[in-house]
């Protein structure tokens, strides 16, 4: 159980060919108030992360963000000499 409404967390994984960047703030609040920021791609899952947050989070201001960027052709070219 988590104790503390207030806090941040990031984390960012890097493929191959995409950069994936997940950013989780809370702040004190009554209610469950829930923002989720994804990609227009991802859209469809927006629901099932909505559900997955709201299990574990009971209440707070929860701002979710998820960016992902595309590898540019120079940048796979620096990783493959690597």
């Amino acid at each position: 159980m988590i104790q503390s409404m207030t806090g941040y967390g990031k984390t960012v994984l890097q493929l191959p060919t995409k950069k994936i960047t997940i950013e989780l703030k809370s702040l004190n609040s009554k209610n469950l108030d829930l923002n989720v920021r994804i990609p227009s791609y991802y859209r469809e899952k927006e629901l099932d992360v909505r559900k997955n947050l709201a299990t574990d989070l009971e209440r707070g201001k929860i701002d979710f963000s998820i960016f992902i960027k595309e590898m540019e052709e120079k940048d796979l070219q620096k990783l493959m000499k690597m």
